[in-house]
């Protein structure tokens, strides 16, 4: 499997912890950079080939990978300028070999199987799907609404009580025609997942989830990481499907 990445994000509401000119996936998490861990969580599930879409100070990513993961197969879509989500993901689309590819943030993090998400992605011969995972409290996120395996919307956020939200990891075409007639720069979230023509299958979890992308956040995940030492492994460990 190979698998994209997005690490282009600017991390301005980090900025406090990190500073101005640190990008945010590489903010360091009980001492190690999160991308870190991103990166083991998805290498001990099969995916063996890298395509970290960067812009932001696109050179300390570049730098910090080449220098911890060199025997890796990992390549780069830089963004010359911001491209929102879903240009960012259509411009690495053009490096990617197989029919198929993974999609994930890489300021989150959650407990998943992501050969179990594969497998029914491709039973279902989904173009496209999505992972969604249970969460107590709806109030920081919009909800995910499901029918029948399928996502027919989001609701606006502010909604109380238990819920699906979307974790940020897709399964996609790498020819999908949803980002036929896109403009240059433009938002995946927006204008592909809110598209109600398109049919989009649902992987539900209910697994740890967390992003770093407030000093709130940031705060949060030192202590779960903590706490979870078994699931932020950095090195190779046996993952069941």
């Amino acid at each position: 499997m190979e698998a994209i990445l997005l690490a282009g994000g600017l991390g301005t509401r980090l900025h406090s912890v990190t500073g101005d000119n640190y990008p945010k996936c590489l903010a360091e998490v009980n001492e190690v950079p999160f991308l870190h861990y991103v990166l083991w969580n998805f290498r001990n599930q099969g995916v063996r080939r890298f395509i970290l879409a960067v812009s932001h100070l696109s050179e300390m990513v570049e730098e910090e990978v080449r220098h911890h993961f060199a025997d890796w197969d990992i390549k780069f879509s830089v963004e010359r300028e911001p491209l929102g989500t879903g240009g960012a993901i259509r411009e690495a689309l053009a490096l990617c070999y197989d029919e198929h590819v993974i999609v994930a943030n890489a300021d989150s993090f959650i407990e998943f199987s992501l050969p179990k998400f594969v497998r029914d992605m491709r039973e279902n011969q989904s173009d496209l799907g999505l992972v969604c995972t249970e969460v107590d409290d709806l109030s920081r996120f919009g909800a995910a609404n499901i029918e029948q395996g399928k996502l027919i919307g989001f609701s606006e956020k502010g909604k109380s009580g238990k819920g699906f939200i979307n974790a940020g990891i897709y399964w996609l075409n790498t020819s999908h025609y949803a980002f036929l007639g896109q403009p240059e720069r433009f938002s995946f979230e927006k204008n592909v997942l809110a598209n109600k023509e398109l049919n989009i299958n649902v992987f539900k979890t209910k697994g740890l989830f967390f992003d770093i992308g407030t000093p709130g956040d940031f705060a949060g995940a030192q202590r779960l990481v903590e706490l979870n030492q078994g699931l932020f492994s950095t090195s190779p460990k046996i993952v069941k499907g």
